[in-house]
């Protein structure tokens, strides 16, 4: 397996400076934020000026793309041309990872069955670029726990839709995280590690960036990781937070290099294990 973090830690440099501070922190990637204005490190832009510019950037730094995030702005079925452009930029930066998180209602038929039907065309039009859509569950949301999950994945028979597997969202729901990896098994595409505190209201705490580093926490993440490398995940583990944005640079990159740290241990301690 291999570390990534999200550029969105580091909203207040651009695309270069993101990446250099990741690769300073030990990454061995990144994942392109491209979620608001205030979190963007990528243009919908595909000329090859362009993309010549941002290899160009990871190579100076060593540093792989893994995967953009894309937020609520390419959200509903008015935005499939700007999602479909979106998928020819990772075509061209040969990122295969677009993730979205879900929308909707939970429980709400409507919703759902409009959610699906977006997520149905999105897969179609990742599937013809080679591009896999990773879709992350959300509280509150249509696609919000395993169940649905697996929902979404029965009605939508598609090699190019996946799930992103997000440790935060799966345990503020109030499950498992480690039963839901081995329920969605091939499933998984993508994983976002995120880490959540104990609290008598899981589902309506606040949660603050420091609490989002892994270890700090009640999750299991080396549980986790053992459960994901069970059902034969090996891939890209990204470290995402939320809620850093008005932190010094300083503490943002603090925070990069605690969490890395502490995975890093994790992995290791796990293939020690004979």
């Amino acid at each position: 397996m291999k570390f990534g973090c999200s550029t969105a830690l580091f909203n207040q440099l651009d695309l270069y400076g993101a990446l250099q501070h990741i690769a300073w922190a030990g990454y061995d990637g990144a994942e392109l934020s491209f979620t608001s204005d205030e979190t963007r490190h990528l243009e919908l832009n595909v000329k090859q000026t362009y993309v010549n510019e941002v290899k160009s950037i990871t190579d100076k730094h060593k540093i792989e793309l893994f995967a953009i995030h894309t937020g609520g702005k390419l959200y509903g079925q008015e935005n499939i041309k700007s999602m479909t452009k979106l998928f020819d930029v990772s075509q061209k930066l040969n990122i295969p990872i677009v993730t979205l998180a879900s929308r909707g209602k939970f429980a709400d038929k409507e919703a759902t069955k409009e959610e699906f039907k977006y997520f149905k065309k999105l897969s179609q039009e990742a599937a013809s670029r080679h591009i896999t859509l990773a879709v992350k569950p959300h509280v509150g949301a249509s696609v919000c726990n395993t169940a649905t999950m697996l929902q979404m994945l029965d009605e939508i028979d598609s090699p190019a839709l996946g799930i992103n597997l997000d440790t935060m969202q799966i345990y503020k729901g109030g499950e498992d995280v480690s039963e839901t990896v081995h329920q969605l098994g091939k499933k998984i595409v993508h994983v976002h590690f995120r880490e959540y505190p104990d609290s008598p209201d899981r589902l309506h705490y606040e949660v603050r960036a420091e609490e989002e580093i892994p270890g700090r926490g009640n999750v299991d993440f080396p549980k986790i990781i053992s459960s994901l490398k069970k059902v034969g995940y090996d891939k890209v583990i990204i470290f995402d937070v939320s809620g850093a944005m008005t932190y010094p640079l300083s503490r943002q990159m603090g925070i990069a290099a605690e969490a890395r740290g502490y995975l890093n241990r994790c992995l290791q301690e796990l293939t020690s294990i004979p």
